[in-house]
């Protein structure tokens, strides 16, 4: 992580606040410059989720990479926040533990400095034996009882971590509060308002201006890409951590990648998804995409994202003035995006004000969109007539504003009017990786039943319709779009473009 050294602007940390911009001004392009130097570090730790870890040829091989980028950048702690074990076993939680003593052993930095666990368990680890891939290993209740962690968590959790297991827990890291809450398979933490009680019973060492950490699986309800993302609570950790505006929480669960700006909320205290180590789950909503968890119909033209070749982190550095999180793309060892900036102490700024400052991702001037028909096959492994539009991605390099995704619309003539015939989303290949590893190119594809057909009146023109591409960021700021020539007759043919 490069040092937080940048000179300051006339824009003074006073004039920042008072205008309400508090913005995460990675997302503006404007970064540490805001603020002006960085004052001493006062705490450096790594972020990880959703590691999964299963018995395979390759398992633990990100992790193990994770600590060591951690090791050498001389963190204090390590948070992880859920779902390790993948099915929920006491031999894949011991391969977390080998691996941390490898790099970390004794828990020690090379230079002898301390490295904390703030580790706590989700959903895989304590009832992923019931689950699809355990029964397919042959893990039952009766066979395995022995290796299956909620049997016996306390026990395992000593050995393999050389600590004592607690529901919830608070640690102090270099005078900073961490705050782990275990999953709890039978909703008491939220039932009976545990978590409520255990905060307001801690509230003389948490409360305040300095912030404190907090780390669970699920997501605190209504706040980090929410309200699209699966995988919140119930909403009993937003209610409790309302009454602390200093915390800060690191949730996981939904496995959203961390190049969507949405990923960090700022409320009534800050929440941030913590994404996964092991693959990443694109929203829904676009032509190669799905709603997770919901039925796959087929209907798309494109083949789904699986996100299996994408692995997320964060490392957090504390300032006295703000926070710095890197995202860490751990898939090609570079950042996922501009660092975010947290200032300090705690303010609110919704969705829609980081909307009014974040870039909007524009085509570079020349853009061109290709359009090709063909006869391809559909997500249902039907093959069709379709028609493939192609256009350049917008990586950000040089100013920061990136594409999260991308609109394309059909606008067809109707009579003597113009009209939208239809609109699809679409994500570039790997938009989740960093920028200059992402594909140069982004296609969109539209089945030629799904267009306009001939005019059977105006047989001698035809329909005519094109194609106009905006690239938008994570809020849903469009640049300028590029459209390609009008096509004409029986559905036409591919004819350059035009730049709107």
């Amino acid at each position: 992580m490069k040092e937080q050294t940048t000179q300051g602007t006339a824009l003074t940390r006073r004039a920042f606040v008072g205008r309400g911009a508090f913005a995460f001004l990675a997302a503006a392009g404007m970064g540490h410059r805001a603020f002006g130097a960085a004052g001493p570090q006062r705490l450096r730790f790594g972020v990880l989720s959703d590691i999964h870890i299963t018995r395979g040829k390759d398992t633990g091989y990100f992790f193990e990479k994770a600590l060591k980028f951690f090791r050498d950048q001389k963190v204090d702690a390590v948070l992880i926040a859920g779902d390790m074990a993948d099915s929920g076993l006491d031999s894949q939680l011991q391969i977390m533990g080998d691996t941390w003593r490898r790099v970390f052993p004794g828990n020690k930095l090379p230079d002898g400095g301390h490295v904390e666990k703030i580790f706590v368990t989700g959903n895989h680890d304590v009832e992923g034996w019931r689950y699809g891939p355990a029964k397919k290993m042959g893990v039952s209740k009766e066979k395995s009882a022995d290796n299956v962690l909620s049997f016996h968590m306390a026990a395992s959790w000593k050995r393999i971590f050389d600590e004592d297991y607690s529901p919830m827990y608070v640690k102090t890291v270099k005078g900073y509060k961490f705050v782990g809450v275990h999953y709890d398979p039978n909703g008491g933490y939220h039932k009976k308002g545990a978590i409520a009680a255990f905060l307001e019973k801690h509230r003389d060492e948490l409360a305040g201006t300095k912030p404190f950490f907090y780390t669970q699986h699920f997501h605190p309800k209504g706040t980090c890409s929410a309200p699209w993302t699966w995988g919140q609570d119930s909403g009993y950790s937003t209610a409790a951590l309302s009454a602390f505006p200093n915390a800060v929480a690191f949730t996981g669960h939904s496995h959203t990648p961390l190049t969507d700006d949405r990923t960090l909320w700022r409320g009534a205290f800050t929440s941030v998804g913590t994404a996964s180590l092991r693959y990443l789950i694109p929203f829904g909503g676009r032509e190669n995409s799905c709603i997770f968890g919901d039925k796959d119909i087929g209907t798309q033209q494109m083949e789904k994202l699986t996100g299996r070749d994408a692995q997320h982190g964060q490392l957090v550095t504390v300032y006295d003035d703000r926070l710095v999180l890197e995202r860490r793309d751990f898939a090609n060892d570079l950042p996922a995006g501009p660092d975010w900036i947290v200032p300090l102490p705690a303010h609110a700024s919704s969705f829609a004000e980081r909307a009014k400052g974040a870039p909007v991702p524009e085509f570079a001037a020349g853009a061109k969109v290709k359009v090709e028909r063909v006869k391809g096959i559909n997500r249902a492994k039907k093959e069709t007539e379709q028609f493939v539009v192609t256009f350049p991605n917008v990586k950000g390099l040089a100013d920061g504003a990136r594409a999260f995704d991308f609109q394309v619309t059909v606008e067809a003539e109707d009579v003597d009017r113009e009209k939208v015939w239809m609109t699809k989303r679409v994500y570039s290949p790997h938009y989740y990786w960093a920028a200059e590893k992402d594909d140069d190119t982004v296609a969109c594809v539209f089945a030629c039943a799904e267009l306009p057909a001939p005019n059977k009146v105006v047989v001698e023109r035809g329909r005519r319709f094109r194609f106009a591409i905006s690239p938008a960021n994570s809020f849903g700021g469009h640049g300028k779009a590029i459209r390609s020539n009008w096509l004409t007759g029986e559905y036409g043919k591919s004819a350059g473009s035009a730049r709107a």
